[in-house]
């Protein structure tokens, strides 16, 4: 890949910011089935005979194919054709199983899983299948307020972060401003028609119309009509930051797509997945006619858990060999050290802490080992009260990434 534009794919990524892996398991060493059951799924099952859960199965899909691969569109079909065959073939026994018993269910092909909802018995069934790995309970992502901060003064016209990772250097002296280059994010949705934002939205057409194909994705259908929208404002903030004009923005030039992985102030896993699996492969707004070749070259999410998970590793290395740059926040657990998140934790996932307009550490920013002892964050970017759309009747200090809070059954009186 040519200097300046990885360069530059690189720069737009992380100025946005915010155990063992399970081997499986053959046959003779196959789990007994109520080890397979993860305890807070059983408790669930003893008390209301019937819970969603998720199946995970056996095995994971050879990308090297993608890997080898020419270009970026021949790479993003070859992930889905090697992920999609092997979730197929894998999960065919369940699926039959679930169809016989008229259960309601959910396949995913980035990773192996099927999401169900299934009784006690039934999901004593499912875990007899010696395809199966694991049955594990659903989790629930959620989206803390960010913290209010004090707005600074703009450098020359544009914001003091903007000016600070020397962003105008590389616009004025390589005349780069982004052009060329799609950057999505997994987050809460964006206002599409934002002043700052509505210019370089993909799906902006030149009669000033809008065309939402492929360009948006809300799994949930949250939105109360088709096109994009943002009930939080977390991620219309982020892209701002990303893509914004007017000085906001550290690449302007570029253009921006978006996944609402998030439905309000929480983000389920299973509308993260699906994200996940649509940044590999966009599609209309039915859900289908997919064009890899639409894909983003660079995804940017701002939210994690603590402490390392492997559980999105399948959703990043896909995206790796999709030629797509994954970006995340290294998390908001500090000051202490080894207080970094996933799946910023990854080798393969680049994160990024945050330091303020007096270049200090900001205290809450997480740092120390990641996966395999890499250090983490893998740099540093400054989003300490600084402006995004939302400005300038507010400033804010770093959105605290949303954390994992695994849902627990029955659950706790607040």
């Amino acid at each position: 890949m040519p200097q300046t534009p990885r360069w530059r794919m690189i720069l737009t990524g992380i100025v946005v910011a915010a155990t063992g892996l399970l081997v499986p398991q053959t046959a003779a060493q196959a789990a007994p089935e109520s080890d397979k059951i993860d305890a807070a799924v059983q408790a669930r099952l003893a008390q209301d005979d019937k819970a969603t859960f998720w199946v995970r199965m056996k095995g994971s899909a050879d990308l090297s194919g993608a890997r080898r691969a020419a270009t970026k569109e021949l790479k993003a079909e070859a992930v889905y054709e090697a992920k999609s065959e092997r979730a197929k073939s894998s999960q065919e026994g369940l699926r039959t199983l679930l169809d016989a018993r008229k259960a309601e269910y959910t396949p995913y092909w980035i990773v192996n899983a099927v999401k169900v909802t299934a009784d006690e018995k039934l999901a004593g069934e499912i875990a007899k299948l010696p395809e199966v790995e694991r049955i594990q309970p659903i989790r629930v992502l959620n989206v803390p307020k960010p913290d209010e901060g004090q707005a600074q003064n703009r450098v020359n016209a544009v914001e003091w972060n903007i000016d600070r990772v020397n962003a105008p250097r590389v616009w004025e002296e390589l005349g780069d401003r982004g052009e060329g280059i799609v950057v999505a994010n997994i987050d809460t949705g964006v206002q599409f028609d934002h002043p700052d934002l509505a210019a370089t939205y993909r799906g902006r057409n030149p009669d000033g119309s809008y065309s939402h194909d492929y360009n948006w994705f809300d799994p949930a259908r949250v939105c109360p009509s088709t096109a994009p929208c943002d009930n939080n404002g977390h991620g219309t903030h982020t892209m701002g930051t990303m893509v914004g004009a007017n000085g906001i923005g550290v690449a302007p030039g570029a253009q921006w797509i978006a996944a609402k992985g998030c439905e309000l102030n929480t983000c389920t896993d299973a509308s993260l997945l699906a994200a996940g699996q649509w940044i590999v492969r966009p599609t209309d707004l039915n859900g289908d006619n997919p064009r890899p070749d639409l894909a983003p070259d660079i995804v940017n999410n701002s939210w994690g858990g603590d402490g390392f998970d492997p559980w999105y590793k399948e959703v990043v290395d896909s995206w790796i060999a999709a030629g797509i740059f994954p970006a995340f926040s290294n998390g908001n657990e500090g000051p202490s050290c080894r207080t970094s998140g996933s799946p910023g934790q990854y080798v393969t996932a680049y994160s990024a802490g945050a330091f303020d307009v007096n270049n200090a550490l900001y205290a809450r920013s997480s740092k120390g080992e990641g996966e395999n002892g890499e250090i983490k964050p893998n740099i540093a970017a400054p989003p300490a009260s600084t402006c995004a759309p939302r400005c300038p009747a507010t400033a804010t200090t770093p959105t605290p990434a949303p954390r994992w809070h695994r849902r627990t059954w029955p659950p706790r009186s607040r």
